[in-house]
């Protein structure tokens, strides 16, 4: 099949059905979060130390994975990625201690970050500008859906048949995933540049970008609290409001999903039409969303409602296709892979490699709901690195080359 008949539409489906995967086999533990700590005998600080054994992994490969795709076949590239990560999903039900399980989690990283490094520059080059942050905000609600069906199913199968099925029966489906990717014939982007050897310079250049620097910050700071929070939220619904760990995952992942479902596509929404408009458009919207959710967040814990925490939720995820699109908008096309790796990089390292072992820490010393109550402060500073952000933005949009 060649290139020319390949629908935007159709590469669009197989991200997205591979994004849902993978934030499925990222997410499952959270549902089995419980049964690990009665298995193994653990604390909250080591339980979140399983989200930051992904985190480390997914950082350290990201930008190698990056510089890769910007010089070979992204699509090749998230195809092993793919097939790393649901591997390593499946080996976890093997694990027999807490430090093998470790193990297997942190290999999960390396795969995703292969992948994760290259899904969202192959669609912002299919799509055109103007469509980018609706395009990336259908592209992520991988992230609610995939996270709130790995939340559920984690939940329940481990609940019926024991934590080990959670793990193996989510890794599989991304094997079948992984084999389509690797067999699209993609092409390099039309316009793209042929990429030296890659060089730590390069970073350098990235850095000195102030837009892109804030930028990224404000991404970390949107993944200290929303990583910790996902990891933990089903145990907050069983123990700090008294739900049964059934119960508590179902609330969770309907919560997640609900929110992503609206908040996603209205936050690439508001974004685009905004953007039109002014090109700080997606930035400021970034600003508002971030702020809306730390005071929602908080307004929640106070009051232990519902339906502020889906509020708050729900404008978090505006931030799943803008933030990614902010990235590509303040970088050349030529080293998108790369700026969009480096971005991860900055985001784990400073955000959702952290937060889950310090939300963890506090837990233990006093309280879910105390920990949480730290994560609105992430939400802010990321309100402000984005206002930063838009104030050394270009006032003229980036030209996007298209592979279709």
């Amino acid at each position: 099949m060649s290139a020319a008949k390949i629908s935007s539409t159709r590469i669009l489906l197989l991200f997205l059905f591979m994004n849902i995967i993978n934030y499925v086999d990222r997410q499952v533990v959270s549902g089995v979060l419980p049964l690990l700590k009665d298995h193994f005998t653990l604390t909250d600080t080591a339980l979140g130390l399983l989200g930051t054994a992904f985190m480390i992994t997914y950082t350290l490969t990201a930008i190698p994975f990056g510089a890769w795709s910007d010089r070979w076949k992204p699509h090749k590239v998230a195809a092993i990625g793919v097939a790393v990560w649901s591997l390593a999903t499946v080996s976890s039900a093997l694990a027999w201690s807490f430090a093998s399980l470790f193990i297997f989690r942190a290999l999960v990283g390396i795969g995703e970050a292969a992948y994760v490094s290259t899904a969202s520059t192959i669609l912002s080059n299919v799509y055109p500008e103007n469509k980018r942050s609706g395009i990336l905000g259908l592209f992520n609600l991988g992230m609610p859906i995939g996270g709130a069906i790995g939340v559920v199913l984690g939940g329940w199968i481990g609940a019926k048949f024991g934590w080990q099925w959670a793990f193996f029966l989510v890794g599989v489906p991304g094997l079948i995933l992984a084999y389509l990717a690797w067999k699209l014939p993609l092409p390099k982007p039309v316009n793209a540049p042929t990429r030296p050897k890659f060089s730590l310079r390069e970073l350098g250049v990235l850095m000195k970008n102030r837009a892109f620097f804030w930028s990224a910050l404000g991404y970390a700071g949107i993944s200290f609290a929303f990583g910790a929070i996902v990891l933990f939220v089903p145990t907050f619904f069983q123990r700090e409001l008294g739900y049964e760990l059934g119960t508590a995952t179902m609330l969770a992942g309907a919560l997640q999903v609900g929110a992503g479902l609206l908040g996603a596509p209205i936050g690439g929404y508001v974004a685009d039409f905004w953007q039109k408009r002014d090109k700080r458009g997606r930035a400021y919207t970034l600003v508002l969303s971030m702020a809306a959710s730390a005071i929602l967040l908080w307004g929640g814990l106070l009051f232990h409602s519902l339906t502020l925490f889906f509020l708050s939720a729900f404008f978090m995820l505006w931030h799943v296709g803008v933030a990614a699109s902010l990235i590509f908008d303040v970088t050349e096309p030529g080293v998108w892979n790369t700026a969009n790796a480096f971005a991860m990089f900055m985001m784990h390292l400073l955000g959702d490699i952290p937060s889950p072992v310090i939300v963890g820490y506090i837990s233990d010393k006093a309280s879910l709901t105390t920990a949480f109550a730290v994560m609105p402060i992430a939400m802010l500073f990321a309100s402000v690195c984005f206002w930063r952000a838009s104030r050394h933005q270009s006032k003229e949009s980036s030209k996007t080359p298209r592979l279709v």
